[in-house]
């Protein structure tokens, strides 16, 4: 069987495992089969374009549509036990259904259309000096710039970033998603980044599904400073602080020996890293923080419980603040998606790290 076709009939069965639950139960309810052609008429457009587990060049309508969908028919498919257990011990038929398909379709709204959520977390630096007690690091990852997330949607993120008025922006790296079509489009969006002390970014996997010297070549005619196994030192009131970026692990470009050879002594350490992996080493070379990305938190997870993600299949570090020791990581979850625009349980987010004396 050709290969397209043959993903194609995964797809359709994926899909029609997700929603038969729910098809299902409203036809027994209803006792009519429209809810059956309603699933159809969602479904197929969607399926009928789709090219691989990464495109499809269906509508953003019927993508947004089917994906919502789906995304709901799963959460109904998860609370539908718990519904009926609560019938069973004396809740109201409506009330326990009733919430359950509020939360189903207001979760598979949010899955497809959720703007990215503020995370504001603190990171308390042994030996910080104290002209940069308070330093604030606005973190940007993840972009994935290609056929759903678009030039505009992007600047609209650096527009919230730049509101917050931060000391210094780091962009963690996948800021395309393939090919050339969407390099200058993204270039032009995060151009506009403004903070105290500039802007930085490194590279990360997706950024070599074009010609990484092009990606490059653009971000900084836009002002960005690109961090390829390098780093710069930012000054405040006298006091140090390093800057380092490490350059793509997929395609082994990167070298934190090299990326940090030029830290100034007792200068505490933010070094931008889009693969978390590279954590246990930061660690061992005393990096006080690491900004990562290139999880998305899963894009499929239970929510509040970072272990029950889909991140957990290529990574223990999936989302959010780790600490070891004296070294702190912090995974964003990014504000783009990899593969189908929906994210259930992981939602896009913007972070502001904030460093403090420990």
């Amino acid at each position: 069987m050709p290969r397209r076709p043959r993903f194609q009939l995964l797809a359709v069965l994926l899909v029609t495992a997700i929603q038969l639950p729910v098809v299902l139960w409203l036809c027994w309810h209803t006792r009519t089969p429209l809810p059956v052609l309603g699933a159809v008429l969602v479904s197929v457009p969607y399926l009928r374009q789709l090219q691989s587990p990464w495109h499809s060049t269906s509508p953003a309508r019927s993508t947004y549509l089917a994906l919502g969908w789906w995304s709901a028919c799963l959460v109904f498919d998860l609370l539908m036990v718990p519904a009926e257990l609560a019938v069973r011990v004396g809740a109201p038929w409506g009330l326990a259904w009733g919430l359950a398909g509020v939360l189903s379709l207001g979760l598979g709204a949010d899955a497809v259309l959720g703007r990215p959520r503020l995370r504001k977390r603190v990171v308390r630096v042994d030996g910080l000096p104290a002209e940069l007690d308070g330093y604030r690091i606005g973190q940007i990852s993840d972009v994935h710039c290609g056929p759903y997330v678009s030039e505009e949607r992007v600047s609209s993120w650096v527009s919230r970033l730049n509101a917050l008025e931060v000391d210094l922006v780091a962009v963690t790296g996948d800021l395309i998603t393939h090919g050339s079509s969407h390099v200058e489009p993204v270039a032009r969006a995060l151009g506009g980044l403004r903070a105290k002390d500039g802007a930085f970014a490194c590279m990360g996997n997706h950024d070599y599904f074009t010609d990484g010297e092009h990606l490059v070549r653009a971000l900084e005619r836009q002002g960005l400073t690109v961090l390829r196994n390098r780093g710069v030192v930012v000054e405040r009131g006298g006091a140090r602080l390093y800057v380092a970026g490490v350059d793509d692990t997929w395609t082994s470009r990167h070298d934190l020996a090299r990326a940090l050879a030029g830290r100034p002594p007792g200068a505490p350490t933010v070094l931008l890293a889009h693969d978390p992996e590279l954590f246990p080493q930061a660690q061992a070379r005393s990096v006080e923080l690491t900004l990562s990305g290139h999880t998305h938190g899963g894009q499929l997870a239970v929510p509040g419980v970072r272990r029950l993600s889909l991140a957990r299949f290529i990574t223990r570090w999936t989302a959010g603040l780790y600490r070891h020791g004296r070294s702190w990581l912090y995974v964003n979850r990014g504000v783009g998606t990899t593969g189908p625009p929906a994210r259930l349980g992981a939602p896009a987010e913007l972070a502001v790290i904030t460093l403090r004396r420990a």
